[in-house]
């Protein structure tokens, strides 16, 4: 019997996104999507892993400034202050392909100053106003899940937000019920604390149940919230995405 998490040598909060219950009935497939943990701690065993099941292509959705362990600037060193450290991609197998897309339009210094502001910043509650304010950063990282070959790992840094966004979008398109894609953010909140433990942060993941409880809001409502009114198919044709594009991306979860 096929499981959601992934045992891959040195991978963190890695989960499939098979097994999840359809608003139409029936279970989203195993195989298509996993999302992750970025890869600092994964072994060559593990990658190979990832391989051997069919596995052929990594996004890495982080920004150039956390894949560099010696700052170009001293902007760029204030920037990763109280951030998961940086650290580059690890090779991947001959026939492993590896992309970066960053996802954060980081230039746009207004929008994150009042994501801040209003306390969305670090949860899911900023999932429609990127959507809504800068739908080609998720764009261009589903064009490139559309086009890739094989299984896709696609990570950020601790694989909850970025990764969530994009994985909040794929589930939308496949029609999981609100429930299990809610059900799905939150599990990253036990699934990381070894991984935070491992960086020496063992009180970042507990910032965020902080944050969302100082709104009203627990992982799961948060997401419910942006889950309402949302229709993955019409925001993300919107966004620029053919409807060839999102069966691409849909119909491997669906089938």
């Amino acid at each position: 019997m096929e499981t959601r998490k992934k045992h891959w040598d040195g991978f963190y909060n890695a989960r499939d996104l098979g097994g999840l219950p359809l608003a139409a009935g029936g279970e989203t497939r195993f195989g298509a999507y996993v999302r992750s943990a970025d890869l600092r701690f994964t072994t060559e065993e593990g990658r190979q892993q990832a391989y051997d099941e069919g596995f052929r292509t990594v996004i890495d959705l982080r920004n150039g400034f956390e894949t560099r362990t010696e700052p170009r600037s001293p902007e760029e060193a204030e920037a990763n202050a109280g951030r998961v450290p940086p650290v580059p991609q690890p090779d991947l197998p001959e026939g492993m392909f590896g992309v970066r897309i960053p996802l954060d339009d980081t230039r746009n210094l207004e929008f994150w100053e009042r994501m801040r502001v209003e306390r969305r910043f670090g949860t899911p509650r900023f999932f429609g106003p990127v959507l809504r304010e800068m739908p080609e950063r998720v764009r261009e990282v589903l064009r490139a899940m559309a086009a890739a070959p094989g299984g896709i790992v696609y990570h950020c840094a601790v694989g909850r937000d970025r990764t969530g966004l994009i994985t909040f979008s794929l589930l939308s398109l496949a029609g999981v019920e609100p429930e299990a894609i809610a059900h799905d953010y939150a599990h990253s909140r036990d699934e990381l604390a070894p991984f935070f433990d491992r960086i020496g942060f063992p009180q970042m993941g507990h910032r965020i149940d902080a944050a969302l409880a100082d709104v009203g809001h627990t992982l799961e409502s948060a997401v419910l919230e942006q889950l309402d009114g949302f229709d993955a198919w019409t925001t993300l044709r919107a966004a620029g995405l053919t409807d060839a594009e999102l069966e691409s991306l849909a119909a491997p979860l669906v089938g």
